[in-house]
């Protein structure tokens, strides 16, 4: 049976977004907290004892200063913080978005709050499983700023996909790599290093075992979007 909702971490830059989404979880009985970036909602959740914890975070992905993807990892690298729940939401998710640890599940940003109130009052009426849980670590994802800036300037869909699967594959090489996958592929040499693949994107991982990194070394991208408009 799932755990019911008692209180929302909302992390949303819009002010407007804010007090409707916010409007909705309290019309469900939800008490809610706010942040507006990634380094607030950080900043926020480090300073409070585990026991004032939300139930569950719901990040919007396109955020200032930080954005939902960079805090995602920095929670789920974060001893204190790996157990938290999150629900992601952004206009790019396209519905193939792949399983990330502590994500309990994805919605699709309309151009306005009222299109996904309802959706949201389900997921806090009847919410996944949100048990506290202690997962193992996954190993910390570096991105250089030759591999993270043409990365920014991917379309956001495909901006976002690459992200997602930067991620499960630093979740998935600290336990156990597919041996054989569509989008990931073990590289020879040393140091060892991983090949993300996403819709022609892609990206050379450097894995560090000794300090739990994968850094991101090198990025290709498809001759289609180096093109000039």
């Amino acid at each position: 049976m799932s755990q019911s909702l008692r209180h929302l971490l909302l992390v949303e830059d819009d002010p407007s977004w804010r007090s409707r989404l916010a409007d909705a979880a309290h019309a469900e009985g939800v008490a809610v907290s706010h942040a507006s970036d990634g380094v607030e909602a950080l900043d926020w959740l480090r300073t409070r004892p585990r026991a004032g914890h939300p139930d569950l975070i719901l990040l919007d992905l396109v955020l200032p200063n930080m954005d939902g993807w960079e805090l995602y990892g920095q929670l789920r690298t974060d001893a204190r913080l790996r157990h938290l729940n999150v629900l992601m939401f952004s206009e790019s998710l396209n519905g193939q978005e792949v399983p990330l640890g502590g994500v309990v599940g994805y919605l699709r940003k309309p151009h306005v709050p009222e299109a996904m109130l309802t959706a949201l009052r389900s997921n806090l009426r009847y919410p996944p499983e949100l048990a506290p849980r202690e997962s193992s670590e996954p190993y910390v994802l570096s991105l250089t700023e030759e591999v993270s800036l043409p990365l920014r300037l991917l379309p956001p869909s495909l901006g976002h996909a690459v992200r997602m699967h930067l991620l499960h594959a630093a979740e998935l090489v600290g336990t156990e790599l597919p041996m054989a996958s569509t989008w990931l592929m073990a590289l020879p040499g040393t140091p060892p290093a991983l090949l993300v693949s996403v819709e022609g994107v892609r990206v050379v991982l450097e894995v560090d075992d000794e300090a739990r990194v994968l850094r991101g070394t090198s990025v290709d991208l498809p001759a289609h979007l180096l093109k000039p408009s």
